[in-house]
């Protein structure tokens, strides 16, 4: 990085709305797009389909909605869902990292060409799997986003009862039950590093940790990595531990009026485990007649290891989710540890207040 500045424009003049719309549909939630649209007063449709239709008018609603679908596109590139683990940011290191910034440019790479779009199915097969940075983004209040692209895959499998098969598997696999297919699916990741001078904090987000990425912890340290090689005077960060958020599952639980809580998994005095999960997604679990009855019985002596939890906010407006999985055996013993949590949210603004939630609980 000849230094990590202002934010990288997109090489592509006037992005074609058919491309924007396929990258989103890999990437993006559809019922959170349409409640997105619905607030700027745009069609919404029902399906990518005809949300693709509708933005090709070249009159009415198609040129504001085309403007709309790639501005939420380009925030979800350093937003969207994200394994999060956090970083302090060493003593004295604010001003350097002030002047390397704002002077900073981002070096050639495969995937700067079609930047922030992703690369091509063909091309995306040659592209390098290790973190490349594509993008310096000021955030504000110098606060400052590096997205790093990279290739990565998961295995998408399909599983085939016996009676739906075709007639000619069904002579070659005889007297199964059923087949499962596995096909390799690649991907472009937009993994990102952000700097929060004044809180003092590095946040290392992974992005779209649901597609099956493994050791997170792995995939954060390749990052955190090529950060310090791009910023030098962030290895004494690399050198030390990720924030322990574990306190934040229970922290965020017991207290009755933050957030609303989707799904909990504990273990109780009397020995047992137990995981429960609302359906409705407006019913807060703290209050479902079960659990509660159930709570009250043990004297609210729970342990718990895992949490979903999200919020409406108010500013900026909108909806974050947070999620928190520990291991069971940390409920066992002195000095529990979480070291990374995951956050769902359509912009940087608020996945700060998902991850300052954590925080609070601290």
């Amino acid at each position: 990085m000849a230094g990590a500045g202002t934010q990288l424009k997109s090489n592509i003049p006037g992005p074609n709305t058919a491309d924007v719309i396929d990258a989103m549909r890999s990437r993006c939630s559809w019922p959170t797009l349409r409640v997105a649209l619905k607030k700027e007063n745009l069609p919404a449709g029902t399906g990518w389909a005809e949300l693709g239709g509708t933005a090709d008018d070249k009159q009415g609603n198609g040129p504001k909605l085309r403007q709309f679908l790639w501005n939420y596109f380009q925030e979800h590139v350093v937003a969207g869902e994200r394994y999060v683990q956090l970083y302090e940011l060493p003593d004295g290191v604010k001003t350097t990292l002030q002047k390397t910034l704002k002077a900073a440019t981002v070096p050639s790479s495969a995937f700067a060409g079609s930047y922030p779009l992703p690369l091509s199915t063909k091309a995306l097969l040659g592209a390098p799997s290790d973190p490349t940075l594509v993008e310096v983004r000021a955030l504000g209040n110098d606060d400052y986003a590096l997205v790093y692209c990279s290739v990565r895959s998961y295995d998408d499998r399909v599983k085939y009862e016996y009676d739906q098969l075709p007639t000619q598997v069904k002579q070659t696999y005889q007297g199964i039950d059923e087949l499962i297919t596995v096909r390799k699916v690649y991907f472009q990741a937009y993994d990102v590093a952000i700097i929060r001078m004044g809180l003092k904090r590095i946040e290392i987000c992974i992005d779209q940790p649901s597609k099956g990425i493994g050791n997170f912890e792995g995939v954060v340290l390749s990052v955190f990595g090529t950060l310090c090689n791009n910023l030098p005077v962030l290895k004494e960060a690399y050198s030390s531990e990720a924030y322990n958020v574990f306190k934040a599952i229970a922290g965020i639980y017991f207290a009755p009026n933050e957030g609303t809580v989707r799904a909990l998994s504990f273990r109780t005095l009397t020995g047992s485990r137990k995981r429960e999960k609302m359906i409705k997604s407006d019913d807060d679990l703290r209050s479902e007649k079960f659990h509660h009855a159930g709570a009250l019985a043990v004297d609210n002596q729970l342990k718990p290891f895992e949490l979903t939890v999200d919020w409406d906010s108010k500013i900026p407006p909108g909806k974050v989710e947070v999620a928190m999985k520990a291991l069971i055996r940390e409920v066992s013993v002195q000095d529990s540890q979480l070291h990374g949590f995951t956050v769902t949210a359509e912009t940087v603004p608020l996945m700060a207040v998902g991850i300052n939630k954590v925080i609070k609980y601290l």
